[in-house]
């Protein structure tokens, strides 16, 4: 597992009852990319268990699985106008997560941000994981993984998806 946070913000991120959390449980393996060996991080197998009924929408704690075709744009937004955009850029082989909209992001300078990662060759599918704050992105082959903290005031319950199709589950408690 890995602690969703960054020490820059921890102590002032807008909860009451807890200072961050941690990830979905992972599976750690190896793959090689031109003449490297990386760690690979997948969600645990377990996580197909917990996988629930189909949904229209998102809702504050899904699965979207998202097959890319190519490049890629997803939107999670709610009726707020907040926001959270991911990107998978093909030609590049780069996976960006733009949270500067995503709610409240006013407690720290540090929070608002995009990051970015490399995705070491192309990606087929994203498994993505929405929970009221936090949103996990997973390339299904272990090659990217990437989390983000988001504050929305009310759950994300829209999603437009350009370059690949979406699929969304309900997660069972």
């Amino acid at each position: 597992m890995a602690w969703m946070s960054n020490w820059q913000y921890a102590n002032q991120v807008p909860t009451k009852q807890f200072r961050s959390a941690n990830s979905i449980a992972r599976d750690l393996g190896l793959f090689n990319f031109g003449e490297e060996t990386y760690v690979s991080v997948v969600p645990s197998k377990e996580m197909l268990a917990a996988r629930g009924a189909k949904l229209k929408q998102p809702t504050d704690a899904c699965e979207i699985v998202v097959d890319v075709k190519g490049g890629a744009e997803i939107v999670l937004s709610n009726a707020k106008g907040e926001q959270v955009t991911m990107k998978y850029d093909a030609s590049k082989q780069t996976f960006m997560m733009d949270r500067t909209k995503s709610g409240d992001v006013s407690f720290s300078e540090a929070f608002p941000c995009v990051t970015k990662a490399p995705t070491y060759g192309s990606m087929k599918q994203l498994r993505i994981f929405v929970d009221r704050c936090s949103i996990e992105a997973f390339d299904v082959e272990g090659k990217m993984a990437m989390t983000n903290l988001v504050f929305p005031s009310e759950p994300y319950n829209n999603i437009k998806v350009k370059g690949g199709k979406a699929t969304i589950y309900s997660i069972k408690n």
